[in-house]
């Protein structure tokens, strides 16, 4: 087999400095902060610290944030935590599986809004209903369209933010109730979600719970807070340079397989995502072939890549599933691995169509 490499997959390599503070915080970070005693202190300090650059860098208050050490569960505290049977509540057609999923468990009047051909929510036909909520998606972490809250909206609309996929990218809109964010957004490590509360007026800890004191259970990982707080400060993600990245590999794809589709505008997406539909392919037998020439790429929901369901994102954009291939830019890539990148996934694709 060989090597990996060219890495194309959404995730990345833990910053070598968040891996360098993991391996210290494994030694000094042990302990349980909410305990008396010289090595909880200490720990104490340590989390207090994380807990402030994270943030300072997302542009919230230390006491506005709270952290779970599922992904998944961040949708629901999030989102869960505005609702109850009486709230109306509004979702794009492209959120997470895990937002979906928290949808379907609400008891009230639900409403899908949906996607336009680039990929943005479109709010032309959605009429905001009094005493409802919003989940909103910031970006999409396939098609890496970026949304914009609509001009006219209830003012008592409550609004949970999805920023899994955007992270430090972009920041949060003036309005907004409660956001999710995924540590991987930033080159952290998995395993850990932060969650952001406006005011507590507006949220309840959807899950069962005695003391009304603690918002959260509060479990998590103090080493892994600690290095997701390192890896988001030295986050950067060189936009420019990523833009021309995926220019050259959108740019490339189109030339040399001219029914090639892409998934919405690079102009109003995030720069480091692509999503394309290959006509007349299979998305999983591309995968595995690029794989052995050495590039590894994605294929399916980014939900639920691990069993390569198809996308129901593209299908929302009216788009086909089949022949899908998604890939992500990432602050290593270099042009002469996304020129490979191009040249192996054309032989590919050849090479099924020749069949």
């Amino acid at each position: 087999m060989v090597p990996i490499t060219g890495n194309f997959q959404s995730e990345a390599a833990l910053n070598s400095l968040a891996r360098e503070a993991l391996l210290a915080a494994i030694d000094s970070g042990w302990a349980d902060p909410k305990k008396i005693g010289q090595h909880p202190g200490k720990a104490a300090i340590l989390r207090s610290n994380a807990l402030s650059a994270i943030a300072d860098r997302l542009g919230l208050s230390p006491d506005q944030i709270e952290v779970t050490g599922e992904v998944g569960l961040s949708y629901f505290l999030s989102l869960g935590g505005l609702l109850n049977s009486g709230k109306k509540l509004f979702y794009g057609a492209g959120d997470r599986s895990g937002v979906i999923a928290t949808v379907r468990s609400h008891d009230g009047e639900i409403f899908e809004i949906p996607l336009s051909a680039d990929g943005r929510l479109n709010f032309a036909t959605t009429q905001f209903l009094a005493n409802s909520v919003l989940a909103f998606q910031l970006a999409n972490g396939e098609s890496g369209a970026i949304n914009d809250l609509p001009d006219q909206m209830p003012t008592d609309l409550l609004i949970a933010i999805d920023a899994t996929a955007s992270g430090a990218r972009i920041g949060l809109p003036e309005k907004w109730d409660t956001a999710a964010f995924d540590s991987r957004a930033w080159n952290g490590p998995a395993g850990l979600a932060i969650i952001a509360i406006n005011s507590a007026a507006n949220w309840k800890n959807p899950l069962p719970h005695i003391s009304a004191a603690r918002r959260t259970y509060g479990t998590y990982s103090l080493p892994l807070l600690l290095a997701s707080a390192v890896a988001l400060e030295n986050f950067q993600p060189e936009e420019v340079a990523t833009r021309e990245l995926t220019e050259q590999f959108r740019s490339g794809i189109r030339s040399a397989i001219p029914d090639v589709l892409i998934a919405g505008d690079l102009k109003t997406s995030m720069p480091h995502l692509t999503s394309i539909v290959i006509p007349g392919v299979n998305g999983e037998e591309l995968v595995r072939e690029l794989d052995r020439q050495g590039f590894a790429v994605d294929s399916g929901s980014a939900c639920t890549a691990m069993n390569l369901q198809p996308s129901h994102v593209l299908s929302a954009m009216g788009l086909p599933t089949d022949g899908n291939v998604r890939i992500a830019i990432h602050s290593e890539t270099t042009s002469s691995e996304v020129a490979g990148l191009i040249k192996a996934l054309v032989s590919a694709v050849q090479s099924q169509r020749q069949r």
